[in-house]
């Protein structure tokens, strides 16, 4: 540790010099001409020059600076997969994975390591356990009822943020109750992770076996759409032999009413896999769909009740028309229109600037124009306007679209320089409904910008509709416009990482009856040009423009949505249902009651009475919210419908889906999965490890310990001490003479 004194006065050290030699040259003058000189008065004149030096020295606000070197040691994870599959083993006469991972903690690297890192102790299976001693990790027992490996990793990575870790050692078989597939265990991690072989290979003996993970498909289509529907079958034992998945459909619940309307072939290597089916569905009338996926058991398969899975898809009705007013032709524009041109609930009306000013149209115009007049907006459900500013808009243009919104239509900003510009829209009478204020004019930064979705932004359709883990990793954008906040009552879905801070990127909020988003950058159109097999331009624009799609539910006062933080459940697991009410501007309903019924398989209807639990956007808006949790028994699927009544009028959500499983994967007997745990090790640069080798591999790990300066300063003026001996020596100056009767 070092120290050094240092003043902090920010006044004029001359100033300062200068006042104290005028306050003891006025005191010693008074001393002087005024007072006998005697002893007395010497000891009066050495009072007040100490209390003016005690002044002077509080003046000077002197510190003393430490500086404190700190040797700071990593930490060194261990991670129990305390589930119930870790007590499994092929036979009786074979150790568990259980007590081969008790060996492991047992082995000497816990001394070595401990030397020179601080060792953390967690066990995982549903959740994440908090931090534990080594003693209270070896007396648990392997009772989880799943096993969320990928979950708990996340969840442990986001506890040690911003903590110098060495490294983590994972006791586990690598099995994840909850993932369709293994692409997860690729995933780059800030620290190596150590995993190890738990049980020796090739021990188990391979039962026939065919199973449907999971299906993926859209659950709420506008009808005409065609979409898709995505199998995940895994399986062993097959013997080489093929099998016809078999795709029914069925009006409402599943039940009698099923029609077989599709087939595919399922062939799976005898040692085990996992295959990827695609069906092709169309979605003719409107109503809840069951869609089930069967397999037929092979030869010599004993459990059958993981060969069925299902979903319900919404279809709704939506016959809406677009009306897209662009200025001159731009990137932005030209792929817009391509994508408007492909949806089949949507009829486009596009108008863009072309030369002389005048405007050509696309799609169906008709009799159509973008006067935008208000007699024209009423055949429109969504106006889109591109890069306009607030003159070429017109301020009765602007007025005219306020009142569109006002009565139920949506309205989507995708703006540019001249939208977001100084002569913006925001500058116009559009801005009282806009989602997005600036009190100066926006700046455009082009600079690849990353993206990443808010709290709101993962719950919202928009984002949920199709394959939602799709958005954990959004393409970059190369501009954004910044400077703007948000409006009262907006709500941002995707943000950016800018080097200002985080800045909105794509904002929405309801106005009136109506819908308002807005995209503040202007080259969203890069991702159609993006590589990879998702194309996120189509899949952001598709459900977007579905959520602004004015439906029955949408004109409505009031608005019920409901959600689950799962949509495939095993028996005994739990499931949280959350509602949110969504109510006009400045109306808070109170003492609602929001039951939500669950219709079980068996068509038995259970009503559940919701928990209030509000729900606080970033923004800090409030909105009625309410939760239930639940544990279901039966396998098969669930439908949920929320409901609560407001004023006489019955508010009703639409339904939601979830499917339990017929078992419980912790209690099916199989084999470690060695691929993830070296996918683990290889992508965050560990090592897996045999048994017999992770004491080695441990011990000789090199961990640096880092030497941290701790800054620290203690003020030497502004203290008990030093105020007590100023006033003492005043109030002791004033007692003398006092005393003394003098003046």
């Amino acid at each position: 540790m070092t120290g050094e004194l240092i003043v902090e006065h920010t006044m004029s050290l001359t100033l300062i010099i200068t006042a104290l030699a005028f306050a003891v040259g006025i005191g010693l003058f008074g001393f002087w001409r005024y007072l006998p000189r005697n002893t007395s008065t010497l000891g009066l004149a050495l009072l007040r020059l100490l209390a003016i030096a005690l002044l002077g020295w509080c003046l000077l606000l002197p510190s003393l600076k430490r500086v404190i070197t700190e040797v700071r040691r990593p930490r060194f994870i261990v991670a129990l997969d305390q589930s119930a599959s870790m007590s499994m083993t092929p036979s009786e006469t074979m150790k568990a994975r259980w007590a081969a991972a008790q060996e492991i903690l047992k082995q000497p690297w816990t001394e070595t390591l401990s030397g020179s890192c601080g060792l953390d102790y967690v066990a995982f299976a549903g959740d994440l356990s908090p931090r534990q001693s080594l003693a209270e990790l070896q007396a648990l027992n392997p009772d989880g009822k799943s096993t969320l490996l990928s979950q708990s990793l996340t969840k442990l990575i986001e506890r040690y943020r911003g903590q110098p870790v060495a490294g983590v050692l994972l006791l586990s078989e690598g099995l994840d109750t909850r993932e369709v597939n293994d692409e997860w265990a690729a995933d780059l991690r800030p620290y190596p992770i150590y995993t190890v072989r738990l049980e020796p290979p090739n021990i188990w003996k391979v039962e026939p076996d065919l199973h449907v993970d999971a299906l993926d498909t859209p659950r709420r289509v506008v009808v005409g759409w065609d979409t898709e529907l995505k199998a995940n079958v895994s399986g062993q034992g097959t013997r080489g032999r093929t099998v016809d998945a078999e795709l029914y459909a069925c009006p409402g619940p599943a039940g009698e009413n099923e029609k077989l309307i599709n087939t595919a072939p399922v062939d799976i290597p005898d040692e085990g896999g996992r295959r990827e089916l695609t069906f092709r569905l169309t979605h003719p009338a409107t109503g809840n769909f069951t869609y089930t996926l069967r397999l037929p058991p092979i030869e010599g398969e004993t459990r059958t009740n993981d060969n069925i899975y299902a979903v319900t898809v919404q279809v709704i009705d939506s016959k809406n028309r677009l009306l897209y007013i662009e200025g001159v032709p731009r990137w932005e524009s030209k792929y817009l229109v391509r994508v408007l041109k492909a949806l089949k609930d949507i009829t486009p009306v596009c108008f863009v600037r072309g030369p002389g000013g005048r405007f050509l149209s696309y799609g169906a115009a008709g009799a159509a124009s973008p006067d935008l007049s208000e007699q024209q907006l009423l055949n429109f459900k969504i106006v889109v306007l591109g890069d306009l500013d607030t003159t070429e808009l017109s301020n009765a243009r602007a007025e005219a679209l306020i009142k569109f919104v006002e009565n139920g239509g949506s309205l989507m900003i995708l703006g540019g320089p001249k939208a977001w510009g100084a002569q913006g829209l925001l500058a116009g009478p559009l801005s009282k409904i806009l989602p997005i204020k600036a009190t100066e004019q926006l700046t455009l930064q082009e600079n690849q910008v990353a993206l990443a979705l808010t709290g709101e932004g993962r719950a919202h359709p928009i984002f949920t509709t199709e394959d939602a883990a799709a958005w954990s990793k959004i393409p970059p954008v190369l501009s954004i416009f910044t400077g703007g906040t948000l409006s009262p009552g907006a709500t941002t879905l995707v943000t950016a990482e800018a080097p200002g801070g985080r800045q909105p990127v794509l904002v929405i909020q309801k106005y009136g009856q109506g819908k308002v988003a807005a995209i503040l950058t202007d080259s969203l159109w890069r991702w159609q040009l993006a590589p990879g097999k998702i194309n996120y331009y189509q899949r952001l624009w598709n459900p977007l423009l579905a959520w602004l799609s004015p439906t029955e539910i949408d004109v409505n006062a009031y608005q019920l949505d409901l959600a689950a933080d799962a949509d495939k459940v095993y028996p005994g697991d739990a499931i949280d249902l959350k509602a949110r009410l969504t109510t006009p501007a400045n109306v808070v309903p109170k003492d609602v009651v929001v039951t939500c019924e669950v219709q079980e398989p068996d068509d038995r209807n259970i009503p559940f009475r919701m928990t209030k639990q509000d729900v606080t956007t970033t923004t800090g808006k409030k909105y009625p919210g309410y939760s239930v949790s639940l544990t279901p028994q039966k396998p098969g699927l669930h439908n949920a419908v929320a409901s609560c009544e407001i004023n006489g009028q019955k508010i009703i959500s639409a339904p939601l889906s979830f499917f339990v499983q017929p078992f419980t994967p912790e209690t099916v007997p199989r084999a470690a999965n060695i691929g993830v745990l070296r996918t683990i090790a290889d992508a965050s640069k560990g090592r897996f490890c045999e048994p017999e080798e992770v004491n080695k591999v441990l011990s000789e790990i090199t961990i640096p310990a880092s030497e941290e300066e701790r800054v620290s300063y203690l003020s030497l003026w502004n203290n008990i001490i030093v105020l007590t001996c100023l006033i003492g020596l005043l109030s002791l100056e004033w007692l003398l003479r006092k005393m003394r009767n003098m003046a």
